[in-house]
């Protein structure tokens, strides 16, 4: 539950343009130390579900809200080029995780990949329920930012190494696909800071694309995006009968993040009112954050 404290300490911090207050804590498992994607398990509210960056293998993680190490296991059947984000939904099956193997550093991939698996909770293997070979229309693009709208099922990709993000959709398939997909594209996401100057651009790779997006998570009443940059959460929201296209062409909120070394995954809580942000390192770092309302 969030304190009025709180939501003062974070409506302060928004009104200063210091970064908000979060509490932290230190990723107990040490093989977790390049946490790329974090969801928060809709079989069990307690769990977040975790994985690794580029070669860590097709495993996913279990971790208390605090950090603890709840275990490991590999998901059979799939396998790992580069997978940067992870989502929970709810299939006609029950709790889901959607994990997209979509990162694509110099922009090579001839197609990328979207894997869903039953989300057993605290206990249990998950499941392979379907893959998804995805392409863009437009040719390869590196995307970290996935996110699975559960109201208007389908999955958002938004770019990471273009001057401006680039919005694409795919519906959320009800049973395994056949062929290889291609994404729908709707439009540039606003608000994030160009690349449009030559210092930028040269120094882009020392920085990490520091401003570009490394993490998106949608609300479970589909009516709030959060994009998290290494720097930045960006919170887009839409009214009934607005589209995507349209909330994330529109100005978002931002909120500057409390220090971390690398962010590179996001998730909601499900009642929307928290962000908890996973940083690289060894160890690992959670950063839980009280939205301001």
């Amino acid at each position: 539950m969030i304190t009025a404290a709180r939501s003062f300490a974070a409506l302060l911090a928004l009104a200063s343009g210091a970064a908000l207050a979060a509490d932290t804590f230190e990723v107990a498992n040490p093989d977790l130390d390049e946490l790329s994607g974090l969801a928060v398990s809709r079989a069990d509210p307690t769990v977040l579900w975790g994985h690794n960056d580029t070669g860590g293998g097709a495993r996913l993680y279990r971790i208390g809200l605090r950090g603890e190490d709840l275990g490991a296991v590999t998901l059979p059947g799939a396998r790992s080029s580069d997978w940067e984000d992870i989502d929970a939904f709810e299939d006609a099956g029950g709790p889901a995780l959607l994990i997209a193997d979509t990162g694509d550093n110099i922009g090579w991939r001839a197609y990328v990949t979207l894997y869903a698996a039953r989300d057993r909770g605290r206990v249990g293997a998950p499941l392979l329920l379907w893959r998804l070979d995805l392409r863009y229309p437009d040719g390869a693009h590196d995307c970290e930012a996935v996110g699975v709208d559960p109201v208007d099922r389908e999955i958002l990709l938004i770019t990471k190494r273009d001057t401006r993000p680039r919005l694409y959709r795919v519906p959320l398939p009800e049973r395994a696909p056949q062929g290889t997909q291609t994404a729908e594209f709707l439009g540039e996401v606003a608000g994030l800071p160009e690349r449009t100057t030559l210092g930028a651009r040269l120094t882009a790779p020392l920085s990490g694309y520091r401003d570009s997006p490394t993490a998106l998570d949608i609300s479970r009443d589909g009516r709030t995006a959060v994009l998290v940059t290494t720097r930045h959460a960006y919170l887009y929201h839409r009214a009934p009968g607005v589209s995507w296209a349209q909330a994330f062409a529109a100005r978002p909120r931002v909120l500057e993040l409390p220090p971390l070394d690398q962010a590179e995954a996001a998730a909601l809580s499900p009642d929307g009112r928290e962000l908890t942000i996973g940083a690289e390192g060894r160890p690992g770092r959670l950063a839980r954050i009280a939205l301001p309302q």
